[in-house]
């Protein structure tokens, strides 16, 4: 007779205890990811990390695959600090400027004593000065590209830990045989790793390589016959059982698969998990440490090498033409969801996604991004776009089928949400200033939808509108603005604001 859990080992939720006892008795195998972030996390977190590491004495190991990444992706790891910092500088000295103009303006609104406005000034001054010190404090600790090989401390201590635990390259007929299994289970979406099916064409094992990690591992914990933690920090859900934002587990196929080979359990965590319960390795770290490595960075294989292909920025004229074209194909929900994208930050969820083109709960985006690709090339083709650009709109997607998310280029959200130009500042900083009775006209109407032409518009107000809402696109969909805060307080956001025939649609917030 079979128990509740015979040929169901995959269900089964293990302890935050059984976790910690695997640590002292399993063998533990590390991914790629896990050491390129020790050149991201602070160097208080990288030293505990390793010490954890360090504990674990023969029971860890690193597959050959993880080590090939580990170096093909090193250099993109550590990035490039001093461009970094010039960039935080760069940045910091235009908002101080910013800053400056916007008490200017203000200050005359007011009628601000100038020794008042001086105190103001000198304020500023001292909190950017505390930032740009924090930004240039940083700089000396970091390794940089260029650092030769025995002063990265980094490889240093890596190169003393993982002294023979750096599992060899299977001879060329296994290798090779490897990367054909991988590569049919990754069509076959058979976890892990088959989310990675777009790296096909990246690297020489294709999207195998996370498959190749796994299997070597998992040979030899059936040869030492111990258990199998491995520690990761892809979250996808080709790795994990996952619930909502809860990673329970592996995933149950490859718990199963585990077990049939080995007998044995396998655990997946996380480098955050492993310095929680560092206590088990008697490894005392600092609590800070776990939340610095459980903090979200992007993947490695996300950063822009300096040595890669340059990548070229959406400018807000490209962005103004591509949402007009949508418009014009009778693409508005496409030129909607764009918008609602960079009023959530650049990612919008699959629901909202839905609700905006008025899908069906059963339909699969297949093509969704089509309209925005095309539309790209031909912007690229008449040069107003570099060759390279990032796609406008790229579906997310934590498992088969269906997309959880889309995600628009960071440069377009800052162009679709920045403030508008300095010629109408002092519009800006008025509370809802000349806008309030539009404002109060939008309040007043019942239906959750009305199109009004410009014209109209400045009829209510009794002035003509700000110079840029007749010339950028992103002032109308500022939520910083005068006009924004005021289509704002009655409850509406305007959708489909057409230069060309000056309308502009203003529609109820859910």
């Amino acid at each position: 007779m079979a128990g509740l859990f015979d040929g169901f080992e995959g269900y089964r939720v293990v302890t935050p205890a059984e976790k910690r006892d695997a640590l002292t008795k399993a063998l533990v195998a590390v991914d790629a990811n896990v050491l390129l972030n020790l050149y991201r996390y602070n160097p208080r977190t990288t030293n505990d990390l390793l010490a954890v590491l360090d504990k674990l004495g023969d029971r860890l190991v690193v597959p050959h695959q993880a080590i090939r990444e580990f170096h093909r992706n090193r250099l993109k790891a550590i990035g490039n600090p001093e461009q970094a910092n010039n960039d935080a500088r760069s940045a910091l000295d235009k908002s101080q400027h910013a800053a400056r103009r916007a008490l200017d303006v203000w200050s005359k609104q007011v009628a601000l004593d100038e020794s008042e406005l001086q105190h103001l000034h000198d304020d500023v001054g001292r909190v950017f000065d505390t930032l740009r010190a924090a930004v240039d404090g940083a700089a000396p600790d970091r390794v940089h590209p260029s650092t030769p090989t025995d002063e990265d401390p980094v490889l240093r201590r890596l190169t003393d830990l993982l002294d023979g635990k750096v599992l060899p390259c299977p001879d060329d007929a296994r290798w090779s045989a490897l990367i054909d299994e991988g590569k049919q289970r990754v069509a076959d979406m058979v976890p892990p790793g088959y989310l990675d099916a777009d790296k096909s064409d990246q690297y020489p094992e294709g999207a195998a390589g996370d498959f190749l990690v796994y299997t070597q591992a998992c040979e030899v914990a059936k040869a030492r016959e111990l258990d199998l933690i491995i520690v990761t920090n892809d979250e996808k859900d080709d790795w994990w059982w996952r619930r909502g934002g809860d990673l329970i587990g592996p995933r149950q196929e490859m718990t199963r698969e585990f077990f049939d080979l080995t007998g044995r359990r396998l655990y997946l965590m996380r480098p955050s998990e492993l310095l929680d319960h560092s206590i088990a390795l008697n490894v005392q770290v600092n609590p800070d440490s776990a939340r610095d490595a459980g903090t979200n960075r992007s993947d490695i294989d996300d950063v822009v090498d300096d040595d890669d292909v340059g990548l070229g920025e959406w400018t807000a004229e490209a962005v103004d033409s591509l949402l007009e074209r949508l418009r014009a194909e009778g693409r508005r929900d496409l030129a909607e969801v764009i918008l609602e994208a960079a009023r959530s930050g650049g990612t919008l969820g699959r629901d909202a996604v839905y609700t905006i083109c008025g899908y069906s709960d059963d339909r699969l985006l297949v093509g969704f991004t089509r309209p925005t690709a095309r539309i790209t090339a031909h912007l690229q083709t008449e040069q107003r776009l570099p060759e390279v650009v990032t796609p406008m709109l790229t579906p997310l997607y934590r498992g088969p089928g269906r997309l959880y998310a889309v995600r628009i280029p960071p440069e377009v959200v800052e162009i679709l949400t920045t403030h508008a130009p300095r010629s109408d500042v002092e519009a800006e900083l008025e509370p809802t200033g000349k806008y309030r009775p539009l404002s109060d006209y939008l309040s007043a109407i019942r239906a959750d939808s009305t199109s009004m032409t410009f014209t109209e518009i400045e009829d209510i107000l009794g002035d003509t509108l700000a110079p840029s809402a007749r010339r950028h696109l992103p002032y109308w969909y500022s939520s910083q603005n005068s006009l924004g805060k005021a289509v704002a307080t009655a409850g509406f956001k305007p959708r489909g604001v057409r230069f060309d025939t000056e309308t502009v649609e203003f529609h109820r917030r859910g």
